[in-house]
């Protein structure tokens, strides 16, 4: 028989709810030690909506739960400050960022980093930050969360530096190497612009379309050919580059 789990007051953040038989919900948590898991909220369709607002996506709460095998039992849920608010294209890029984490990342797997990261991003939206570079400094640090970091200190065939006034071609599955044809392409990128991401600047407004170019060839490697949904609606309701 499976030891049971007892989990007090553990931080996390609500990723997604959906119904669960008569009265209940299965919410899936990022949490600060445990990784992304899945709950069973009893009860909580029956709650009051300003009881069920605490179980809403984005929500920052410490949760406390108790787990016989992979589906665990939420037992307690208070609110963990500051609250998070998101509206307009901030919170069409929230559900983004969730998408993405439960599409990539192992259920049960502790990644703190993965948890740091996602809080700072929801920080920035909350505040009505740049979003498309809140975005792509997410991408770029949940990527080398999950070990999949970016080389992006030199030429992959050279061994030199990146030169901010050279042209690169970069692929994911490659890296960067020096192009020395005019040529332009999807894959074309600055050095100047590899710098900038390399040092998290993204300082305007080239930087960051170059950025996000990258990171959707490197998110498009590890997500497969099914798309993420949000992605289509950001892109139907916002033209400003926030899709992935």
């Amino acid at each position: 028989m499976t030891d049971k789990e007892t989990v007090q007051l553990e931080p996390g953040f609500v990723l997604h709810q959906r119904p669960y038989r008569n009265t209940s919900q299965l919410i899936d948590f990022l949490t600060k030690n445990y990784g992304v898991i899945t709950l069973v909220a009893q009860g909580s369709r029956r709650l009051q909506a300003g009881q069920r607002a605490v179980l809403q996506p984005f929500s920052s709460l410490y949760l406390s739960w108790v787990r016989r095998g992979e589906l665990g039992r939420l037992t307690h849920a208070e609110v963990k400050p500051p609250t998070i608010v998101l509206s307009g294209e901030g919170l069409f890029a929230g559900f983004y960022l969730n998408e993405l984490l439960l599409r990539l990342m192992g259920r049960g797997d502790p990644n703190p980093p993965v948890y740091l990261c996602y809080s700072l991003c929801l920080s920035d939206l909350s505040n009505l930050l740049d979003t498309s570079r809140a975005l792509r400094l997410f991408e770029l640090r949940f990527l080398a969360g999950l070990g999949y970091g970016l080389e992006l200190e030199q030429d992959i065939e050279t061994g030199e530096l990146i030169c901010p006034g050279g042209r690169y071609r970069f692929k994911p599955e490659h890296g960067i190497s020096l192009e020395k044809a005019s040529v332009n392409g999807p894959d074309i990128f600055t050095g100047r612009d590899l710098i900038s991401l390399r040092e998290e600047r993204l300082d305007d407004e080239e930087s960051v379309k170059a950025a996000k170019r990258l990171l959707k060839r490197v998110l498009r490697v590890y997500l497969g050919e099914r798309p993420l949904s949000t992605r289509s609606v950001l892109k139907d309701v916002y033209r400003r580059g926030l899709e992935p």
